[in-house]
């Protein structure tokens, strides 16, 4: 953790000249902002707010509402690396917004500066289209995607100045177009504006493999613009809800998957999040895994088996690489459930509910509650290390 401690060091003594990135990858918990949204807020106000940082582009899908930003879409084809059917080359968005004619998307920052500088990530591509990018006070860029080479991830600064607003990303139908990601963020008449910048990279309903879905070299241009000095990588819901889930090929998988993105940004401190709490009906449930007590036969709920198979696997990865782990579980115990299992459906009885009727998801003030327990542990560890430094 010492390279984000040190890069929070350096925003706090006012000697930093660029901001500290945050990647959070992982599933459904990631892809809805609120728990995301409340590490950002709490970290900006703490370091300063750098802008809204890179994000999965246009709209990805339905339901998705970013913090700080407005995006509308329209003409576009969301594509996602959790189809099997789809293909690649994917970047760490894990999305992609496909265009064969006229299409156009729109981010517009909440507050003025937000979008003083930002960047477009596309393919270039055989007989690719033209992208038109044009933002609010005036600026304009056009350039062709097409090439005579393979398939490959290229970007594009945007021409913004520190009073824009909004930009538009337009495709103009004459060759397909390909937009993997784009990033917002705050400048200054000099450059960027340093501060926090966090992204949360979410795909509903995925688990870790679909990072192993990445394009290598896209990832390692990736990492060097965007130049991350955290990683938060929060997967295992999904996996500890499949029954086939085996703890040794899990473990191994998982490891792999993790190591090959902490290869690609060896100079960013790694968070393994293991999953918040779930349940399901099971039918007369080992004591261990059950929440209610039941008479022989009948149904209760109870911790899926794979989940605990699953934090036990993070857990020895995390440790035997050495790498921050956060228990978002234990985030929700409280004195009557110590490690906080099967709190979930006491999250969902409060008034109002903190926990979906799903049994596997929280709500907004959930996610706001634990993310502050992850915040303070990061802020615990940032304490402890500045003062090791200070006594040197």
């Amino acid at each position: 953790m010492a390279p984000f401690y040190k890069a929070l060091d350096a925003l706090q003594a006012g000697k930093a000249t660029e901001p500290v990135t945050i990647l959070q990858i992982g599933d459904s918990h990631t892809a809805n902002d609120a728990f995301s949204d409340q590490m950002r807020t709490a970290l900006q106000q703490q370091f300063g707010n750098a802008g809204r940082g890179f994000l999965q582009p246009g709209v990805p899908f339905r339901y998705a509402h970013p913090a700080q930003v407005t995006v509308s879409s329209t003409g576009w084809n969301a594509v996602s690396a959790f189809s099997k059917t789809a293909a690649g080359p994917w970047g760490i968005s894990l999305f992609r917004q496909h265009a064969d004619g006229p299409a156009s998307m729109t981010i517009t920052a909440d507050e003025p500066g937000g979008l003083g500088r930002g960047m477009v990530e596309f393919l270039s591509q055989p007989g690719g289209g033209q992208i038109v990018v044009e933002a609010d006070d005036g600026g304009r860029t056009v350039i062709s995607t097409a090439s005579a080479h393979d398939t490959e991830a290229m970007w594009l600064r945007m021409p913004t100045s520190p009073d824009t607003r909004s930009v538009t990303v337009s495709a103009i139908g004459d060759g397909p177009v390909d937009i993997l990601g784009w990033e917002v963020s705050k400048a200054t008449q000099t450059g960027p504006a340093p501060g926090i910048l966090y992204s949360n990279l979410g795909v509903i309903g995925s688990t870790i493999d679909i990072v192993s879905r990445v394009d290598p070299k896209i990832l390692s241009e990736e990492i060097r613009r965007l130049r991350p000095s955290l990683l938060i990588v929060a997967f295992g819901t999904n996996e500890g809800f499949n029954s086939t889930t085996g703890f040794e090929s899990y473990a191994a998988r998982y490891e792999q998957v993790i190591q090959e993105l902490h290869n690609a940004a060896p100079a960013a401190g790694l968070v393994v999040t293991l999953p918040p709490d779930g349940v399901h009906l099971e039918r007369q449930a080992p004591y261990a895994r059950s929440c209610d007590q039941l008479a022989y036969g009948a149904k209760g709920f109870a911790t899926p088996p794979a989940l605990d198979t699953v934090r036990q696997a993070q857990t020895e990865v995390a440790r035997r690489n050495h790498w921050m782990q956060w228990d978002w579980r234990q985030a929700m115990a409280d004195a009557t459930h110590p490690d906080g299992r099967c709190t979930i459906l006491v999250w969902g009885s409060r008034n109002p509910p903190m926990a979906a009727k799903d049994h596997v998801h929280l709500l907004k003030a959930g996610y706001q509650q634990t993310a502050v327990s992850l915040h303070d542990d990061l802020m615990n560890g940032y304490g402890l290390w500045s003062s090791k430094k200070h006594k040197k």
